[in-house]
């Protein structure tokens, strides 16, 4: 059926009308904010795990090696990651310098020594000719203090001899123990000082995992001998001992660095790998965890919503944190077992608040909830229907 061109301007003068009183009618009263949210109910756990804090493996002794005297480096011969041994040679300097003044050390031994043989001879001529009387005891004394002198003068190149030998073999670079290239300072032709860092060495025989205790927790972690790693890398647990906590917490972090020695540890723990230590307290005790997820601050203070299951409102709780835990926090106070804590939502939330728990028979999404505050779409017009009908 063919619609007239009367009836069609009717219809779309209907449509403009419509709009035009739906445009300036008051929008549709919205219902009260409800929340979508995820909650958990708190309960205890039992854990025997005073803390439990990430670490690094790290080599209990590392030292930078440099040589005992400057000069210009003619060759290195080890690279990162390479295992030395005992006197391995590491570097060279340019020896030409140091050879030269053990040559010239060398030639003033030889003239000191001729010196002191012919002081002797002529000491035992002259005292002879003193047991004779053919010179008096002075003369006789004088000759022996040049002998002394003489031989003064020759221990005196002998050890600068000895020196400049000592200085020639400082020339090459050596590995004072067994261990492993963690860095390299200086490249070949380059100019160093006496004890200028060349190289740096770490030893494997011993390792240690590195830490960082939180100052609320340094006197209870102190008192604690049972200590466990476990390497992110495997599933094998180890045992530690704290060998130290230094006494100043670090500036930036405001955290107490402590070295845990492992105690047997296997060949295939690596330096730099990644740990976590487990201070295992010596009675087991109850504590409360939340996910990291339900905490927000607010200004210096965290807080958690706590969920009113009756009235379904929320209302905002301060906490103490106690340590951390993975995921997990560890609550010192501020929420005690059979509190209901939303886990989901937090930050979309305010005092009193209205929610609704997803988990629950007829809960809507996030999506549902925007469009239920546009407001519902209002239908067509019965004309519009029935013109687009007959179109």
């Amino acid at each position: 059926m063919q619609t007239t061109p009367g009836r069609g301007v009717q219809l779309v003068a209907l449509f403009f009308v419509c709009a035009a009183l739906a445009a300036c009618s008051p929008p549709a009263p919205s219902g009260e904010d409800v929340r979508p949210v995820r909650a958990v109910t708190v309960s205890p756990l039992v854990t025997s795990a005073a803390a439990e804090l990430a670490g690094e493996v790290r080599p209990r002794i590392e030292t930078k090696v440099g040589f005992q005297v400057a000069g210009r480096i003619a060759r290195r011969v080890v690279e990162v990651g390479q295992t030395v041994q005992t006197g391995q040679t590491l570097a060279t300097l340019d020896p030409a310098d140091y050879q030269l003044g053990l040559a010239a050390a060398r030639a003033q031994v030889a003239a000191a020594q001729v010196d002191r043989d012919q002081q002797r001879l002529d000491y035992k001529r002259f005292e002879e000719l003193s047991r004779q009387g053919f010179i008096s005891g002075a003369d006789l004394e004088r000759r022996k203090a040049g002998l002394d002198a003489a031989e003064a003068r020759f221990s005196q190149a002998a050890a600068q001899a000895d020196v400049s030998g000592n200085q020639a073999a400082y020339s090459t670079l050596r590995a004072s123990a067994n261990g492993v290239v963690t860095g390299v300072d200086a490249e070949a032709g380059q100019v160093v000082t006496a004890g200028q860092s060349v190289v740096r060495i770490a030893r494997t025989e011993e390792k240690e995992v590195l830490v960082s205790i939180p100052e609320g927790q340094l006197d209870a972690l102190r008192r604690i001998n049972d200590v466990r790693v476990r390497l992110w890398a495997s599933d094998r647990e180890l045992r530690g001992k704290v060998r130290e906590i230094a006494p100043m917490a670090d500036p930036a972090t405001r955290t107490y660095p402590a070295r845990i020695t492992l105690l047997d540890a296997p060949n295939s723990v690596a330096l730099g790998m990644s740990a976590t230590v487990t201070f295992v307290a010596p009675v087991a005790a109850s504590v409360i965890t939340l996910p990291l997820q339900s905490l927000f601050k607010d200004g210096d203070s965290t807080f958690v919503w706590l969920l009113d299951k009756r009235a379904m409102t929320v209302k905002r709780s301060p906490i103490k944190l106690a340590s951390v835990a993975g995921n997990d926090v560890v609550i010192a106070s501020g929420v005690t077992a059979g509190d209901t804590v939303v886990t989901a939502g937090v930050h979309l939330l305010k005092p009193g608040q209205k929610v609704k728990l997803l988990d629950a028979p007829g809960a809507s999404s996030a999506g549902d909830t925007a469009r239920d505050n546009k407001g519902a779409t209002e239908p067509l017009p019965a004309a519009l229907n029935e013109s687009k009908n007959k179109s």
